[in-house]
């Protein structure tokens, strides 16, 4: 058994990838092999990111760990990394990210880790790219996933042709374009939306995003509601898209998270 909390820095290789890959995974005091079965909560970072940010950046360890003993409900959090990869299968050799997480990562956790096998109890966040990630994959996989938390997602409905992250993103890239709005289309999260969808979302921005406007958000969470989705919204209107602005929501979208797997299993 274990007093406090921990972090496991782990590795595995992962087939889709080809690479060794890392991951951190939370711990909550007193986990142990005759604790019981855990909830579980996928974190995702966002652009130039790595497994290590929502830990190092800010303290999700401590904010995690105050909500444990706050509201009683224990979980085990995966932070994940994913490159700039925005969590998709890339065309012409890109990087097989969500199969990464879908095919190998997800497995191992649930061999490795004692997770409560019901869909209840399965969530998945992140932050600007990872929230883009988180919704997709929470759409996409609904028969796994059953939560979703997003801060600042990078939901973009149109960038402008003279956008510099057209310019500056591969993840969406064709064998003709290093932008491909045809393919940035075809696997846009809501392009997975099906009516009266049992996946519940919080959503949480800021008006002053100068790199996610306000208004794309709003718009994907128009089209979460108007399609029966269970959508919080929460609009800021403090900071801008950075990290000052993420340490200050993540602790509240941790919580609602937490509250869903505990009203869950009322």
């Amino acid at each position: 058994m274990i007093d406090n909390s921990q972090i496991e820095t782990e590795m595995l290789y992962s087939p889709s990838l080809r690479l060794d890959w890392n991951y951190d995974v939370y711990l909550p005091s007193g986990y142990n092999e005759k604790s019981g079965k855990y909830p579980v909560l996928y974190l995702l970072h966002g652009l130039g990111g790595n497994h290590r940010n929502l830990l190092e950046r800010f303290d999700s360890q401590q904010m995690l760990d105050d909500l444990v003993k706050q509201t009683g409900q224990k979980l085990i959090v995966v932070f994940v990394d994913g490159f700039n990869s925005f969590y998709i299968n890339g065309q012409n050799g890109g990087m097989q990210m969500e199969d990464a997480v879908m095919q190998d990562l997800v497995p191992l956790i649930e061999r490795n880790y004692h997770i409560v096998q019901e869909r209840s109890q399965h969530a998945i966040g992140g932050i600007s790219m990872g929230g883009y990630g988180a919704a997709r994959l929470a759409l996409k996989y609904a028969d796994y996933w059953s939560t979703a938390v997003l801060i600042s997602p990078a939901v973009w409905q149109h960038l402008p042709l003279d956008n510099k992250f057209r310019k500056t993103l591969h993840a969406w890239q064709s064998d003709k374009e290093a932008w491909s709005e045809q393919f940035y289309e075809q696997v846009f999260p809501i392009s997975y939306l099906k009516k009266d969808q049992d996946v519940s979302f919080y959503v949480e921005s800021t008006a002053k995003d100068t790199v996610v406007p306000i208004a794309d958000v709003a718009s994907f969470v128009n089209k979460l509601t108007q399609t029966q989705v269970e959508t919080k919204f929460v609009q800021d209107n403090i900071d801008d898209h950075n990290w000052t602005y993420w340490a200050k929501v993540a602790p509240q979208a941790y919580q609602w998270v937490i509250e869903q797997f505990k009203n869950a299993r009322k």
